[in-house]
């Protein structure tokens, strides 16, 4: 999979959107294959790679992947987007791109996407129309090297002392970890499980003195559940790692 970068479109009105507005309504979301995939079918619980264009009726575009310069990122059927995307993107594959024709209570219901500015980027009780590319499904981590290193390789079963930063959404906020001056630089065990499984899969092949960017995804992150109060569900993680030292497991 290419490098991607993460965001979090605020489709976050989600299961309120879905809930606070004509409910009752029994109209559902219109799907139209505009191009079938070739790749697997997606299922709930996996984490996709899409481009969309989202419109109103008539025609105007109210936000896209184009806009944000990168493409956006979301675990399918969670309810980490709105509701008409969880039910018209089902049986998608890869590579295919879908037209969704989505009530208001299936979007963004009566209150509409609005923000502390008071700006309503969609307003209450609106219908919208996407069309939704499905670039890939993000199941492994993702390295780059900021600073290559130049001493000890990390090996499996080697210790490890980096320092760290841990980041939701993007790199540029949202730091949920953090090594620190007071507590000191971290120290474990390469691939024993001590840490997350994406830092044992992403920080093999290291070099000392390097900087490495992570991008994991939920099933090499915390998954499901999260980290409760800290993580989400079904977050993908942003880790940028400075290895200090290398301590070499025994030969003999």
């Amino acid at each position: 999979m290419r490098r991607i970068s993460l965001v979090f479109l605020l489709l976050l009105s989600l299961s309120v959107a879905a809930c606070d507005s004509n409910s009752g309504s029994d109209e559902e979301v219109v799907v139209t294959d505009l191009e079938v995939g070739t790749g697997i079918a997606i299922k709930a619980g996996q984490t996709l790679v899409v481009e969309y264009v989202g419109r109103f009726t008539d025609g105007t575009i109210f936000d896209s992947t184009d806009e944000k310069g990168e493409p956006f990122i979301f675990t399918f059927g969670v309810r980490q987007v709105i509701q008409g995307w969880d039910s018209g993107l089902r049986d998608m594959r890869v590579g295919g791109t879908r037209k969704l024709e989505i009530p208001s209570h299936l979007a963004f219901g009566k209150n509409g996407q609005c923000f502390s500015s008071g700006e309503c980027a969609v307003p209450g009780n609106t219908d919208v129309v996407y069309e939704v590319k499905l670039l890939d499904v993000f199941d492994e981590v993702i390295t780059q090297d900021v600073t290559p290193g130049d001493g000890l390789v990390a090996e499996l079963g080697d210790v490890l002392v980096v320092s760290y930063i841990g980041q939701l959404s993007n790199r540029d906020g949202n730091v949920f970890d953090a090594s620190t001056v007071q507590a000191g630089n971290f120290l474990f065990t390469l691939g024993t499980g001590s840490v997350i499984p994406g830092w044992d899969i992403g920080l093999q092949g290291m070099k000392v003195g390097g900087k490495r960017e992570l991008t994991i995804p939920p099933i090499y992150g915390y998954g499901a559940y999260g980290s409760p109060g800290v993580i989400p569900p079904y977050a993908v993680l942003f880790f940028t790692v400075e290895l200090l030292e290398v301590v070499k497991r025994p030969t003999g």
